[in-house]
């Protein structure tokens, strides 16, 4: 979970600044987290639009924001709605917290097997944290078959692009070929 905004640019980039923001005003005053439900023309209002019309950074977004994150309100079906609209388009973040969502059941129903679906999509992008998983999974078996090489070549393109928690697992496979 250290990219959730990779993909993030441009008029997103500042709608998410202006959230964080408005989210710790919120938060400083004591005041209850604010409802998704916005005037026409705010940022939410703005960034739900884009979602609505297809647009896969402002589902990814929106995914965020229906997580808890930015001060609305968490609904884990919404992330998981959003995140699967965003995933559907390639975006690799949302395919790897959309795995997450079906791995422990969070917003949609507990299957590891379509998690591990997503986590590929995301894995096979270069997503390291998405490789991380995939490699535990084929660790233990757990959504695929359980195989030991396949395991450590995932954990080796996540440990490759810096994944500390993939490096320490190899660690403790030992010397192994390839």
């Amino acid at each position: 979970m250290r990219r959730p905004f990779g993909v993030v640019s441009g008029p997103l980039a500042i709608f998410v600044a202006s959230a964080i923001a408005a989210g710790g005003i919120f938060a400083s005053d004591g005041a209850r987290t604010p409802d998704p439900v916005a005037p026409e023309s705010s940022p939410f209002a703005e960034l739900c639009r884009d979602a609505e019309q297809g647009n896969a950074k402002a589902q990814y977004v929106l995914g965020c924001c229906y997580n808890g994150d930015h001060g609305i309100r968490k609904d884990q079906a919404k992330a998981a709605l959003w995140w699967g609209k965003a995933a559907a388009q390639g975006v690799a973040d949302a395919q790897y917290f959309i795995g997450l969502c079906y791995y422990v059941g969070d917003g949609v129903p507990k299957d590891t097997a379509v998690a591990t679906t997503w986590w590929r999509k995301a894995a096979e992008q270069d997503h390291a944290d998405a490789q991380y998983f995939l490699g535990l999974s084929y660790n233990t078996g757990t959504g695929v078959p359980k195989s030991v090489q396949q395991a450590i070549y995932w954990l080796k393109k996540s440990a490759g692009l810096g994944n500390k928690e993939a490096l320490e697992l190899l660690r403790q496979f030992g010397p192994s070929p390839g």
